[in-house]
């Protein structure tokens, strides 16, 4: 059978890929910890789900707007306002079926061949995939661990060129949890301008923060950067909805229906009933927030403590997500039971043969030095988790 030579190129996702291996493991009765899913380990708020039962008893069942339900783009609009400064009006909105059809979207919308997309890494796994589909070049920007993984102006500035279309800005990040600040954005603001390039604001792990960190979204600095930004957002993250499959997009008109006419296209509305969840998250109580980040934030400090006395391993202090992003490097050249450590697979393959932990490996994130674990599991994972890293280690020659 023959099959387009587009999927020759397309690797699967990494973060999928492991964590289905992890499940396999575990569903065969090994015991397994998984660090490699970047999902909330808490259940989503009672309110959100019962907003979305009682969709489907009104009979919220049918096609909607392609764009979503207008109470929800409404309730987005004053979400945004509220949390981010930013004014829209519901036909700036566009619901999509998850944040990663958000990116999706957006990409195919905005780039072709003979562009350019400049892709700060470490950056998600499915950024470049996706650029690449869309036909376009990633031109990438080697971030480095001394600058928490942020652009330098020099760094960016070299990547620019008149072919530049877009520029992916992921703060917090994933994989390396870096929040840019405010007068990093504006730098990054003022390279950008100049050009024609579309600034892609992936925000959506902007409520989880640490440290006394604030989310600044790059759109707020200035009417001009506004008009030049594409935001996206979503449901997964903030508020434990990643089965629900919603994310959203604000934005010059122009685009977002580019992007409404590729989704009518595609997959259509998100799904109805799920919409009417979305309204209630938005405009219902957002305390539990503060208890969830808690939590997180001391799984983190766990992990980063613990994994700091390992030797061969090093990891900064991430400021905001929920993943850690320790060095693996130092590992290469040791010995296991399965041969020779030559890279982050092989790193990644060996701590899930021998100390039953699963993470995802930083070749998918387009950096081999590092390895990448999700903290969105209990603290009692964490802490066994570090002690069988801890054990593994030490079993290499």
């Amino acid at each position: 059978m023959r099959l387009a030579s587009r999927m020759q190129n397309l690797s699967a996702s990494p973060t999928l890929a492991m964590n289905a291996r992890a499940a396999a493991m575990r569903a065969a009765g090994i015991d397994v910890i998984s660090f490699a899913a970047g999902e909330p380990d808490f259940d989503t708020p009672g309110h959100i789900k019962e907003a979305a039962i009682q969709a489907l008893r009104d009979g919220q069942t049918k096609y909607t707007d392609v764009r979503g339900i207008l109470p929800l783009r409404e309730a987005i609009c004053d979400w945004v306002s509220e949390h981010k400064g930013l004014q829209y009006v519901p036909d700036d909105v566009i619901v999509t079926v998850g944040g990663k059809q958000a990116v999706f979207n957006a990409f195919y919308a905005l780039l072709q061949e003979g562009d350019e997309i400049i892709l700060p890494v470490p950056a998600w796994v499915s950024y470049a995939p996706i650029a690449v589909l869309a036909g376009a070049t990633v031109v990438p920007v080697r971030t480095r661990e001394e600058n928490d993984f942020k652009m330098t102006r020099e760094e960016l500035e070299a990547a620019v060129s008149p072919r530049t279309r877009a520029i992916v800005l992921n703060s917090p990040s994933n994989p390396t949890g870096s929040v840019y600040r405010r007068a990093e954005l504006e730098m990054i603001a003022e390279v950008i301008l100049p050009t024609q390039a579309i600034i892609i604001a992936d925000e959506i792990y902007g409520k989880l923060l640490y440290e006394g960190e604030a989310h600044v979204s790059i759109a707020s600095l200035s009417p001009e950067v506004k008009a030049r930004t594409l935001l996206l957002d979503g449901f997964a993250k903030t508020y434990a909805m990643t089965g629900w499959r919603m994310g959203y997009a604000l934005g010059p008109q122009e685009i977002i229906k580019a992007m409404n006419k590729l989704q009518g296209q595609s997959t259509s509305n998100a799904t109805t009933f799920c919409q009417y969840g979305g309204v209630a998250a938005l405009r219902g109580p957002h305390d539990f927030l503060e208890g969830w980040c808690a939590e997180y934030d001391r799984r983190r400090k766990t992990f980063v403590e613990g994994l700091g006395r390992i030797p061969g391993l090093s990891v900064s202090r991430p400021k905001g997500a929920f993943y850690v992003f320790p060095r693996v490097s130092r590992l290469f050249g040791k010995k296991g039971p399965q041969g020779e450590l030559k890279n982050s697979v092989d790193v990644g393959l060996y701590f899930l043969e021998n100390a039953r932990c699963a993470g995802v490996p930083g070749e998918g994130f387009k950096d081999d030095d590092f390895i990448r674990f999700s903290y969105a599991t209990s603290i009692e994972n964490v802490k066994e988790g570090i002690e069988r890293l801890r054990a593994a280690v030490e079993q290499l020659g």
